[in-house]
């Protein structure tokens, strides 16, 4: 109603340049609008591409944490090597497992083209996925010596490598985060601007519009038509406005965007940060001006500093500071700087390490940088390299003993070959094994054992001159590298001196213990010629059959190497692969020895005994045979084969005659060995009670739980002889702990009894001891008349040998069969 009012005390209309100036300002006003609109819309497309840009700063952090990840690998695998348990094998598989994330991290994302813009960054990811696939397949071998080194010591390369990618990474991110922020600062201004040029546009307008009114009050014909132009203009306006406060709103969600980054920036470099103090090296950066661009608390803590010191700080005022805290020593600070400053004056990047006079080692790793600066890495690693010359020592000495060990035997062995041909000097080589060591372990137990170990260790260094070199091979087993002049006499006198100083007697814990030694000597005059691992190869194959032949001699003695063993050696091969087809090739076979009662005068039984008939050899002796399958580890199979026959065979003859089978104390270490025989037994069809199983007295020693199984076995109604009673080990303390049902004398006394009266007496004196425990005694080896008499006058119950007659195969017993039922008895033959 004003405007009404106004426009009707108007006096005269405006003119048409008026009017016509007016449009043009409108029209001004429009375009300018719209142009602001269209500009604003181009600083949010900026703003929005800005906040995606804050994803550019992971590469930093992506880098920095691969970077401390490796490092904790590091440490993993070092916690390995000095305690290599299941908890530091699985801690190294889960870091390995860690970083080989990471390194796949380092292929996409904004790291991959941050890695790509630069060779040197591409090669250190790939030097890094090349250490992450080499290690995975050393997991498995991490026991085993120098497997934890090489993984090691493959990830250390990597890093001064990562250092300075992570340098690299936090330059960059530097750079990106002060260009967003400058950019940030321009759209801030612009956007003030737009706001400002707005605020004008509307007091022009404002003020057009009042123009406009007393130009109405002039002209009343153009009311209507002005007031509809001014109201659609007003609609105009309150739209612009509305745009206006939406823009305003997005500008303050931009600004509190700005502020959420910028915290989230500040937490970033408080990661870094945290990064960087807890690395495992001090880290010092220096500009090309040689100030201080940043260090960690570590490197303060190496160097006895109260604190970091700060940016800016000259290079020559941190050596002053690192030398008045005296944390390290000043020779050695002043060592590591002369080092630095000459990759400084080469410009090039470099690793090394300096030693003080208290041992202390620092290792620093050194990387100049593009703008005249460098940074590096300052690690202590006294206490590393005093674990790894423990490691190495361990790696090449016996660790009960402290005497070298077979790896470093053979080092030294090499060397000696290499150098004494030279010299003219010759070397010999000395196996010693230990005799009955291992009854030693049985009876007093390891620990015993050890310490005689241990005392065989220092005779053996007291039996030494200079030069010569003694070593524990594993077990029982020792060795002697001798060099001089004069062999084979020096080799010779060894080898007795230390038989007799072995051989002494020895009090270990307490314990007084007695073993022998068997020593094989060979020289290296004779070898083909070659380098010195093919002659090493060589003498101790030679040693090897010499000390052999020096335990077929009875032991307690030595023997030198001669060619005809090589023969030997070979014969021996040969009956090994013939006695491996023995069994298959159905050349095994049983023959049967009859056991006849003395008190009855009647036939009890056979004896099973293994015959083997070779087809070019012909009968084998089981003495030659037998010895050589137990120690192929034949004897198993073989004993349940011969158990199978027997008592199948043994099924078909006539009531009450049992069969006795003989079982190896070998046989005693397989895996259920008392279901394994028991079912034999019942798939046979033979009474339990006709079979006897025949045990010596070594097999009571050498095995364990020999007792349960042989309980197990007359539990089923087995009857169980203690065969060769009174040779090797006898002792009363088996006829105690277990009850045998017959006790076998050996043949030695038997055959003897007519000439010794020692002889006699044992015999005798087993009979009288067996009647009193309830058991049968079984003679062996009675082969005539007078030997018969004098077992039936000692008390024994039974008696077997060539005197009743041979062994024989199966069928050729048919004719004990033929006689009078066996209620009748198979009567003895006529005296």
């Amino acid at each position: 109603m004003e405007l009404s009012a106004s426009l009707e005390n108007a006096t005269r209309p405006p003119p048409a340049a008026m009017r016509r100036a007016q449009r043009i300002g409108f029209l001004v006003v429009i375009l300018f609008l719209a142009a602001a609109a269209a500009y604003t819309s181009v600083l949010i497309l900026q703003r929005q591409q800005s906040l995606r840009a804050i994803s550019r700063y992971n590469t930093t952090w992506l880098i920095s944490q691969g970077m401390l990840e490796v490092a904790r690998l590091q440490t993993a695998i070092a916690a390995f090597r000095l305690e290599p348990d299941d908890d530091s094998l699985d801690n190294v598989q889960l870091w390995l497992d860690i970083v080989a994330n990471r390194a796949q991290l380092f292929g996409g994302g904004d790291v991959g083209p941050f890695i790509r813009d630069d060779p040197d960054r591409e090669a250190t990811v790939a030097q890094l996925r090349r250490a992450i696939a080499s290690a995975q397949p050393m997991l498995e071998r991490l026991r085993e010596p120098g497997v934890a080194d090489r993984m090691f010591n493959t990830f250390a390369e990597l890093n001064s490598r990562l250092t300075r990618l992570s340098a690299a990474s936090y330059t960059h991110g530097n750079e990106l985060l002060s260009t967003d922020i400058q950019h940030l600062r321009q759209l801030h201004w612009v956007f003030s601007g737009v706001l400002l040029a707005l605020l004008f546009c509307c007091f022009g307008l404002i003020a057009t519009l009042m123009g406009h009114n007393r130009m109405v009050r002039a002209a009343h014909a153009e009311v209507n038509a002005l007031v509809g132009d001014l109201t659609r203009t007003g609609r105009q306006l309150a739209a612009a406005k509305e745009q206006a406060q939406e823009a305003m709103a997005e500008v303050q969600e931009q600004y509190r965007a700005l502020r959420l980054r910028d915290a989230a920036l500040n937490q970033q470099n408080a990661r870094f940060d945290a990064a960087l103090n807890n690395m495992s090296q001090g880290l010092c950066m220096v500009g090309a001006d040689r100030h201080l661009i940043v260090c960690n608390a570590r490197f303060a803590e190496l160097f006895g500093l109260a604190e970091a010191p700060a940016p800016g700080t000259s290079f020559e005022a941190l050596v002053e500071h690192m030398l008045a805290a005296r944390r390290v020593d000043g020779n050695l600070i002043l060592a590591l700087r002369q080092a630095q400053e000459a990759l400084l004056a080469e410009g090039r990047a470099g690793t090394f390490f300096r030693e003080g006079p208290n041992g202390r080692t620092i290792a620093v790793a050194h990387q100049p940088m593009g703008d005249g600066g460098w940074v590096a890495t300052f690690e202590d690693i006294s206490e590393r390299r005093r674990v790894e010359a423990r490691i190495s020592h361990m790696a090449h000495h016996d660790e009960l003993t402290g005497l070298p060990n077979r790896l470093l035997f053979r080092e030294r062995m090499e060397e000696a070959l290499a150098v004494g041909r030279g010299r003219g000097e010759e070397l010999a080589l000395l196996f010693l094994d230990l005799d009955h060591f291992k009854n030693v372990n049985d009876t007093l137990g390891h620990p015993v054992g050890d310490a005689l170990l241990r005392e065989v260790a220092r005779r053996l260094r007291g039996c030494l001159r200079e030069g010569e070199l003694v070593a524990r091979l594993g077990g029982d087993e020792f060795a002697i590298l001798q060099t001089c002049a004069r062999q084979p006499e020096q080799a010779r006198r060894l080898a007795q001196q230390l038989v007799d100083v072995i051989c002494a007697p020895y009090e270990p814990l307490g314990y007084r213990a007695e073993v022998g030694v068997s020593i094989g000597i060979a020289l290296a005059s004779g070898l083909e010629a070659g380098d010195a691992a093919s002659a090493a190869d060589q003498m101790l194959k030679n040693v090897d059959m010499a000390l052999y032949r020096a335990k077929a001699a009875g032991r307690r003695t030595w023997r030198f190497f001669e060619a005809s063993m090589e023969a030997e050696l070979q014969a021996r091969l040969a009956l090994e692969a013939d006695l491996r087809e023995a069994l298959p090739r159905n050349q095994l076979e049983l023959a049967y020895q009859p056991i006849f009662g003395l008190k009855t005068n009647r036939l009890t039984g056979f004896e099973a005994l293994l015959r083997w008939r070779h087809p070019t050899r012909g009968m084998v002796s089981p003495a030659i045979f037998i010895p050589v399958m137990e120690e192929m580890g034949l004897i198993e199979e073989v004993g349940r084969w011969v158990l199978d026959v027997a008592t199948r065979e043994a099924a078909s003859w006539p009531a009450p005659l049992k069969v006795a089978v003989n079982l190896s104390p070998l046989q005693f270490r397989a895996t259920d060995m008392a279901g394994s025989l028991l079912h034999v037994l019942r798939q046979s069809g033979l009474a339990p009670h006709r079979l006897e199983l025949e045990v010596t007295e070594s097999a009571l020693l050498q095995a364990e739980g020999v007792a349960e199984v042989l309980q197990a076995f007359r539990g089923a109604g087995i009857r169980i002889s203690l065969d060769d009673f009174g040779t090797r080990y006898s002792s009363l303390s088996y006829l105690r702990n277990f009850h045998f049902d017959k006790i076998k004398i050996d043949q030695s006394f038997v055959r003897e009894m007519a000439e010794r009266q020692d002889c006699l007496a044992i015999v005798r004196s087993v009979s009288h001891l067996a009647d009193q425990l309830g058991m049968a005694t079984t003679a062996e080896g009675v082969e005539t008349a007078e030997q018969l008499r004098q077992v039936r006058e000692a008390g024994c119950t039974e008696a077997q040998g060539y005197f009743f007659g041979p062994a024989e195969s199966s069928a050729d017993l048919r004719r004990w069969f033929a006689e009078p039922a066996p209620s009748a008895g198979f009567l003895l033959p006529a005296l």
